[in-house]
């Protein structure tokens, strides 16, 4: 059984200053933002084992979810950032409404199938 791939973690803070270069600036004004020391970012940016706690403050601090962020390190990353910024925009009546057109195509299930 192939496992998926890791999700790149340096890749990702790289990747979200560079896209966010407007917004973050600098790993130093990221910080500021994140309300962490800018040595924890520098770690982070280095491949230092980052808390979970760490990484949520860096997202917020670029605007993001923990999700949002962690997407930019997939091997797609691409795609995944272009999903994401996409259903954020949603309504829940559009979610919904994709929901139940889901649930429609599938339709009922057969027993004898395996």
């Amino acid at each position: 059984m192939d496992t998926p791939p890791k999700t790149d973690i340096t890749a990702a803070l790289n990747r979200v200053l560079a896209t966010h270069k407007e917004r973050l600036r600098s790993k130093n004004h990221w910080a500021g933002l994140a309300k962490i020391p800018a040595t924890t970012v520098l770690d982070a940016f280095k491949g230092a084992n980052s808390t979970i706690d760490t990484l949520t403050k860096l997202a917020e601090g670029a605007g993001l979810t923990l999700a949002e962020l962690l997407a930019y390190g997939d091997p797609d990353w691409q795609v995944q950032v272009k999903t994401r910024n996409t259903f954020r925009s949603w309504t829940i009546d559009e979610v919904e409404g994709l929901i139940r057109a889901l649930e429609r195509r599938s339709g009922p299930q057969d027993a004898g199938a395996s």
